[in-house]
């Protein structure tokens, strides 16, 4: 099911310079209006599986290889709270590649972005010191080794093509809903798309108003 088709109706007044007069109206989506998943099922961990990007996929050829229907794209992205694709979706190399060439010159890709501690342990294995935390480029981390106190430089620099490349490949761990649950996510989304009675309800999937204020969500 294509998320557009959800989307209830709005007439608002026509603005065209072929309208007959100031009562013409015209028809459109509200895309005011916004789904989400409902939290019980959000919250909640068995409804979901992870799955990993590959390289060039689209949240609508993931929805077609989990629920072989790529008009459910919408309930990927639902699923994931994402919003804008652009920024949130994990791009392919060929985009990676062109984001990195308006971004940066060849020489700025291996300058350092900043610095990142290595994770420490002592002989029992314990955690002293977890890695992948930003400090400066001096940071030093002291800890007690059989009575004696040691001191140790323990950073790694991160370029600006790493952090790049870790930052996009971090989307790629996403969360999809399991089949089984799809259908109670649309007859949800079909609930949330519709008006109650108001002075400007029509019906479920229309309501009538004078300005744009009235497409705002209920």
């Amino acid at each position: 099911m294509n998320y557009f088709d959800l989307f209830p109706n709005v007439e608002l007044p026509s603005f065209s310079d072929r309208r007959r007069s100031s009562f013409d109206y015209i028809t459109i989506k509200n895309l005011f209006k916004r789904g989400r998943v409902r939290d019980d099922i959000f919250g909640n961990v068995i409804a979901f599986s992870k799955y990993l990007v590959l390289d060039g996929e689209r949240p609508d050829s993931v929805a077609k290889k989990i629920y072989e229907d790529e008009n459910l794209d919408w309930v990927v992205l639902l699923s994931n709270n994402i919003i804008n694709v652009q920024d949130e979706w994990p791009m392919g190399q060929f985009d990676f590649q062109r984001y990195l060439d308006n971004k940066y010159s060849k020489d700025q890709l291996s300058e350092i972005h900043h610095y990142e501690t290595n994770e420490i342990r002592n002989e029992n294995g314990v955690l002293l010191l977890q890695g992948g935390l930003i400090v400066d480029a001096d940071f030093t981390f002291k800890y007690s080794l059989d009575g004696t106190l040691q001191t140790v430089n323990s950073v790694k620099s991160i370029s600006n093509l790493n952090y790049e490349i870790e930052r996009n490949d971090a989307k790629r761990a996403i969360n999809v809903l399991r089949k089984e649950y799809v259908s109670i996510i649309i007859d949800d989304m079909r609930e949330i798309m519709t008006y109650t009675d108001s002075s400007q309800f029509i019906n479920r999937k229309l309501k009538k108003g004078d300005n744009l204020r009235i497409a705002e969500p209920r």
